[in-house]
C-alpha cells in the first residue's frame, strides 16, 4: 500500500515537472525575472473648504436650465473650489502637458491607475437643489473661485469653472448622450471583456463599460465633452481616444498586443548580474538580474533604449524597436567608466538644481539625473566610448557638450550661462491667478505657459523691449510692454471684443470643435476648449480688428476661410457649417496577397494625417473631399510599393499591393577589420556588437543598390549582384583634423568643445589642449571652432590641404549700437538676428525703448538684419565684422549717415546688390563667401525693382558690386566706385 502511494506521489510529481517545464518552456525564458508597467504613484487630491465660519461669507447664485433654456427643479447642484485639483489639472510628468493631452503612448498607463482607481473626479464640498424657478443658491462661502455642476434626472452633467460670487451662474444640461462602439484587436478580431472608461475634459466625472462578446460597448448617461475615451484589457497596451464626441458615431478602439523584452546578460559569453534600463519616449524601467534572464512586460511596440550595468562594468546602449510580441537580446558587459559632472555658471559657482541628460553620440537617451545644488552628477557604470552631456536649471540656458567616458573616473564641467527672464502672472478679470494660460513673447514670437498658480516664465535673447499677450477664450486677453529682465509683471485678462461660433453639420451641433482667428498669419488666437454639446465655441478677449475665422474637427472638413470684425466691448455670434467628410479605405497586401500590418499611407494632395495598416492590413483616412481622387503613397521598412495606387473618397476600398524585399546579411567593417557597431543602412539604423546585419533591402532586377553610413567613416555606397549574403562592408575612416587650442598668451587650453557645423561629432580639448576631430564629408571647406564659456575661436579649412590647426580662443565682444528704422526713427522692441559665417545658429536681439542694444558675440563675420535670419527679396543686411573687447554698431539710417540710390537695367532673380566700404579690388571670380567676409559691406538679395536706396551710410568711399550670387558671373560681377554722398543714382547693369 506504501508503494503504491509512493509510486503515487511520484506520479504526482513528475506531472507536475512536466507542467511547470511546459510552462516554463511556453514563456520562452527560463529563469526569468519579469516586470510588468511600474506605475507612477498618484497625487494626492486634497479637500479644500468651501464655507466660512459663522453666518460670514459670500453667496453665490445661478439657475439651472435645460437645452431649450426652461428652468429645471429639484436638479442637484454640487460646488467645490477651484483650487481642489482634478484629473483634468493634472500634468504629464515628462513633458508638462496636460496628462490627458499628452500623444506619448506610455501615458495612457498613468491615466489607466486613475480612473481604475477613481482618483481624481469631482467631488462635491457642498450640495444644494434647485427650486420652482430653476434657481439655486450658495451662501456662507470662502473662497474667490468656485466649480459648480448640476445633474438632474434624464439629463447630462453641466459644469462652470471658476464661477466668482457675485457673478450670475447659468448651467444648461445637455440631453443624456452615449458613446458607442466596438473594441478590436490589431487583427480585427472582437475582445470581449475589455475595460472601456470615458472622463468628460469639461466634467470631470467618471463613466465605465465593459465589452460584450462581439467586442460592443456603451457609456450612458453622458453630459457634456468631449470625453477622454481609454479602454484597457488582459494581454493588451491600453488604447485612448483623447476627443470623442457623445452621439451617433461608432467609436472602434484597436487594442494592441503588449511586447515583452528579454534580455540576457553576460560577461564574457557567460550569465552575469547587473541591472538592466529600458529607457524611451516617458518610459523609464529598470530590474536586476543576478544571471537569469529579466523579462519586461507590457511595453508598447515603439523604439526603445537598453542597457547593462554592473560595478565597474558597462553595456554598450542598444536601440530596439519592439516589432514582435517577444524581442530577445544579448548584453555583454565591457569594463567600463564613470562619469561625473560638476554644473557651473560662468563665475565657476554651483547651478541650482541642475538636470543632466545623458545621451549617445547620436543623440539617444541613456539617462536622466537630477543633481543637488554643488554635488557631482554621478553617470554609470558606462561602456567606453562617445556620448553627449546635456544639462539644464530654471534661470539659465541648456548647454551640450561631448564626454568620453574611460576606464575609470572621467571628470566633466558643464558650464550654464544665466538667460535673461521675464518673469510675472496672469490674472483674470476678477484679480484672480488664470492657470495655464498661453503667453506669447514679441518680437521673438515664442510662446510660455503659465503655471497652475498663473505663473510664468519667459527667457528672451537679450535684455530690450517685449511684447507680453496672453489670451484665454474663456477669460479674455490682455497685453503688457516690459523692458527685460524683468520680475513681478502682472499681465491681466480682460473682456475686450469677442466672438461666440456655433458649429453645426447637417442641423446638429457638433461637440468637439476647435476654431482659429488669426490677422496675416500673424497674432493668432486659438480656442482653448472645444465646443461642448450646444456646439458654441468662445474666443473673448480679442483686441478690435479684422480677422479670418476657420473652424475644425477631426470628423469633419475644415470650414471654409471667413472674413469676421470684431469691436472693442462687443459679442459677435456667427454659425459655422462643416461639412462631412467622406472615409477613404482599403488593405495593404503583398504580392501573394498576405496583408501587411505597419505601412504607413499618406494621400497626395495631403489632405489628412498619415494612417498605419493594421494587422489586416487594413487601412482608413476617416474624412476627405467626397468625390475627389487622391494618390496613396506607401512606405515600409520592409516592403517596396509596386505599383501606383489611387482611390476616390467615398469610394470602393482601394487594394494597395507591395512587394516584400529580400533579406539580406552581411558585417559592417573598418579597414582593420575591426567592426562598425552602429551605422544606418538606407532607412535602418543598426546597433549590432559585432557589425553583423540582416535587413530587408530594395533590388533593381537583379542587383542590390543601397547606402551605408557611419559617424567617422566615409559613406559607402553599394551596387552588385543581389546575393543574400553580401559579405564584409568595409568602411574607410573619414581624414582627421588635430590641433591645439591655446590661449592668447600660447597657454594650451583643456576642456573647449571643438566642431565644426557640418561635423558628425563634436570632442573635447585634452589637458595639452590637443584635440582630434573627424572632417566632414564631401565639402571643399569648412570651418573648425572651438569655444569655452565666453572663449571662443573659429578657423575656415581646406579639405585635403590641411591637416593641423591652431584655434587661439579670443574673448567675447561687447558690441552694442542702435537700430533705426526709416526716418531715422529709433527701433523700440524690434528684432535683429545676426548670422555668422562661421556658425549656422543666428543670435537674436532685440532692441530696447531707446532703439539700443548690448550683447556679447563670438568675433567673427556676421549678417545682420531685422525681424529674419535670411535675406529676402529686397531686404537690406548689414555685413559687418565684428572684433575686440568692445565694438559699437549701428543699424540703419542713423542720424548723420546717408544714402545712396542705385538705378538697376534689370533686376534678375539669383543676383545680389552690394556695397562694401572702401576702394576694394574684387576680382572676376569673386564669390559671395568671399564678399560676405568684409569688414563692413551692405547687401541687398534680389532687389524686387528697379532702383535700389541703400541706408545708413557714413560719408566716404564705397564699392559697388553688382553679380550673381550663388554662382560666378559669367565674365566677372559688374563693379564701380562711388562717393557718398552721391550727386544723382548711380546705374548698374548695362
Amino acid at each position: 500500500m506504501r508503494n503504491w502511494i509512493l509510486i503515487g506521489v511520484l506520479s504526482a510529481l513528475v506531472v507536475a515537472g512536466a507542467a511547470w517545464l511546459w510552462s516554463r518552456s511556453d514563456t520562452g525564458t527560463q529563469d526569468a525575472v519579469s516586470s510588468g508597467p511600474v506605475a507612477k504613484p498618484l497625487p494626492e487630491f486634497s479637500a479644500v473648504d468651501v464655507t466660512s465660519e459663522g453666518q460670514e461669507g459670500l453667496a453665490l447664485t445661478g439657475r439651472v436650465l435645460d437645452a431649450s433654456g426652461k428652468p429645471v427643479a429639484g436638479a442637484e447642484v454640487s460646488l467645490s473650489s477651484s483650487a481642489e485639483r482634478t484629473l483634468v489639472d493634472v500634468r504629464c510628468e515628462d513633458c508638462d502637458q496636460a496628462l490627458l493631452s499628452c500623444t506619448a503612448r506610455e501615458s495612457a498607463l498613468h491615466t489607466l491607475a486613475f480612473l481604475e482607481q477613481q482618483r481624481g473626479f469631482l467631488s462635491a464640498r457642498a450640495t444644494v437643489m434647485t427650486d420652482a424657478q430653476g434657481r439655486f443658491r450658495f451662501e456662507h462661502l470662502a473662497g474667490v473661485s468656485f466649480s459648480v455642476w448640476a445633474r438632474a434626472p434624464g439629463m447630462g452633467v453641466a459644469l462652470r469653472d471658476r464661477a466668482a460670487p457675485g457673478e450670475p451662474v447659468d448651467l444648461y444640461l445637455p440631453p443624456l448622450r452615449s458613446i458607442r462602439g466596438q473594441v478590436v484587436d490589431d487583427a480585427g478580431r472582437a475582445v470581449p471583456g475589455a475595460r472601456v472608461y470615458a472622463v468628460s475634459r469639461r466634467v470631470p466625472l467618471p463613466f465605465q463599460a465593459e465589452s460584450t462578446g462581439s467586442g460592443a460597448f456603451a457609456l450612458e448617461g453622458l453630459g457634456e465633452g468631449p470625453f477622454y475615451v481609454l479602454a484597457a484589457a488582459e494581454g493588451y497596451v491600453p488604447v485612448v481616444e483623447p476627443r470623442v464626441e457623445a452621439g451617433p458615431q461608432q467609436v472602434r478602439l484597436q487594442l494592441t498586443p503588449a511586447r515583452a523584452l528579454e534580455v540576457q546578460v553576460t560577461r564574457n559569453g557567460k550569465p552575469a548580474a547587473a541591472t538592466v534600463r529600458v529607457r524611451a519616449d516617458h518610459l523609464a524601467r529598470e530590474l536586476r538580474t543576478e544571471g537569469e534572464v529579466v523579462r519586461f512586460t507590457g511595453l508598447y511596440p515603439d523604439e526603445l533604449m537598453v542597457t547593462a550595468e554592473a560595478p565597474g562594468l558597462g553595456s554598450v546602449p542598444r536601440t530596439l524597436t519592439l516589432s514582435e510580441r517577444v524581442t530577445q537580446v544579448t548584453l555583454e558587459l565591457e569594463d567600463a567608466g564613470k562619469l561625473f559632472v560638476s554644473v557651473l555658471d560662468e563665475a565657476g559657482q554651483p547651478v541650482p538644481n541642475p538636470e543632466v541628460t545623458l545621451l549617445t553620440s547620436r543623440g539617444e537617451l541613456v539617462r536622466r539625473e537630477r543633481g543637488a545644488t554643488g554635488a557631482l552628477v554621478e553617470l554609470g557604470p558606462l561602456a567606453v566610448g562617445d556620448y553627449l552631456v546635456e544639462g539644464k536649471a530654471e534661470g539659465f540656458l541648456e548647454a551640450q557638450v561631448p564626454a568620453r567616458v574611460a576606464k575609470g573616473e572621467t571628470s566633466l564641467e558643464l558650464e550654464l550661462t544665466r538667460a535673461t527672464l521675464i518673469t510675472g502672472r496672469v490674472m483674470d478679470e476678477y484679480g484672480r491667478p488664470a492657470p495655464r494660460v498661453s503667453v506669447l513673447v514679441q518680437p521673438t514670437g515664442d510662446t510660455v505657459l503659465a503655471d497652475g498658480d498663473g505663473r510664468f516664465v519667459a527667457r528672451v535673447p537679450t535684455p530690450g523691449l517685449y511684447e507680453l499677450h496672453a489670451h484665454h477664450s474663456e477669460w479674455g486677453g490682455g497685453e503688457v510692454k516690459v523692458t527685460a529682465p524683468a520680475s513681478g509683471v502682472e499681465l491681466p485678462l480682460e473682456g475686450h471684443a469677442a466672438v461666440e461660433v456655433t458649429v453645426s453639420s447637417e442641423g446638429r451641433r457638433v461637440e468637439g470643435a476647435d476654431a482659429v482667428l488669426w490677422v496675416d498669419q500673424e497674432g493668432i488666437f486659438r480656442s482653448d476648449r472645444s465646443s461642448g454639446p450646444d456646439g458654441v465655441v468662445p474666443m473673448r478677449g480679442l483686441p478690435a480688428g479684422t480677422y479670418t475665422l476657420m473652424a475644425s474637427h477631426p470628423d469633419y472638413l475644415a470650414s471654409d476661410p471667413r472674413k469676421v470684425t470684431v469691436v472693442d466691448g462687443q459679442t459677435l455670434e456667427l454659425e459655422v457649417e462643416l461639412k462631412p467628410g467622406a472615409p477613404l479605405t482599403g488593405d495593404v497586401v503583398d504580392t501573394q496577397g498576405t496583408p501587411v500590418t505597419g505601412a504607413a499611407l499618406s494621400v497626395v494632395p495631403r489632405s489628412a494625417e498619415p494612417v498605419v495598416s493594421d494587422a489586416r492590413g487594413h487601412f482608413e483616412f476617416r474624412s476627405l473631399r467626397p468625390d475627389r481622387g487622391y494618390r496613396l503613397e506607401v512606405r515600409h521598412s520592409g516592403y517596396d510599393q509596386v505599383a501606383r495606387a489611387e482611390g476616390k473618397a467615398g469610394g470602393p476600398p482601394v487594394k494597395v499591393v507591395l512587394k516584400k524585399r529580400d533579406l539580406f546579411r552581411g558585417r559592417v567593417v573598418g579597414t582593420d577589420g575591426a567592426p562598425v557597431r552602429n551605422f544606418r543602412m538606407d532607412e535602418h539604423v543598426v546597433d549590432s556588437p559585432d557589425g553583423r546585419f540582416e535587413l530587408p533591402l530594395s533590388t533593381m532586377g537583379d542587383r542590390v543598390i543601397f547606402a551605408v553610413d557611419a559617424s567617422g567613416y566615409e559613406p559607402l555606397t553599394v551596387d552588385r549582384p543581389a546575393s543574400p549574403d553580401l559579405g564584409d562592408l568595409t568602411l574607410e575612416r573619414l581624414p582627421t583634423v588635430t590641433g591645439r587650442v591655446r590661449d592668447m598668451n600660447g597657454a594650451p587650453v583643456a576642456d573647449a568643445v571643438v566642431s565644426c557645423e557640418i561635423c558628425d561629432e563634436s570632442v573635447m580639448s585634452g589637458p595639452d589642449g590637443r584635440f582630434t576631430l573627424v572632417a566632414p564629408p564631401y565639402v571643399a571647406e569648412y570651418a573648425v571652432s572651438a569655444r569655452k564659456g565666453r572663449l571662443s575661436a573659429t578657423e575656415t579649412l581646406t579639405r585635403g590641404a590641411q591637416t593641423s590647426v591652431e584655434l587661439t580662443l579670443k574673448q567675447a565682444t561687447r558690441l552694442s549700437g542702435r537700430v533705426f528704422l526709416s526716418g531715422g526713427v529709433p527701433a523700440a522692441g524690434v528684432e535683429v538676428q545676426a548670422m555668422s559665417g562661421d556658425r549656422s545658429s543666428p543670435v537674436h536681439i532685440v532692441t530696447g525703448p531707446d532703439g539700443g542694444y548690448s550683447v556679447e558675440v563670438s568675433p567673427g563675420n556676421y549678417r545682420f538684419l531685422l525681424n529674419t535670419g535670411r535675406e529676402a527679396n529686397g531686404e537690406q543686411a548689414l555685413i559687418a565684422q565684428v572684433e575686440g573687447s568692445e565694438m559699437r554698431l549701428d543699424l540703419g539710417p542713423a542720424p548723420g549717415t546717408a544714402s545712396l540710390s542705385i538705378q538697376l537695367k534689370t533686376p534678375e532673380r539669383g543676383k545680389a546688390l552690394w556695397l562694401v566700404a572702401g576702394e576694394v579690388a574684387v576680382a572676376a571670380s569673386a564669390s559671395a563667401q568671399e564678399l560676405l567676409r568684409s569688414r563692413w559691406a551692405q547687401l541687398v538679395y534680389q532687389p524686387t525693382s528697379e532702383q535700389v536706396v541703400v541706408t545708413g551710410l557714413r560719408p566716404g568711399r564705397y564699392t559697388l558690386v553688382w553679380g550673381a550670387f550663388h554662382v560666378q558671373t559669367p565674365g566677372g560681377p559688374e563693379v564701380r566706385v562711388v562717393d557718398v554722398p552721391s550727386r544723382g543714382d548711380v546705374t548698374l547693369g548695362q
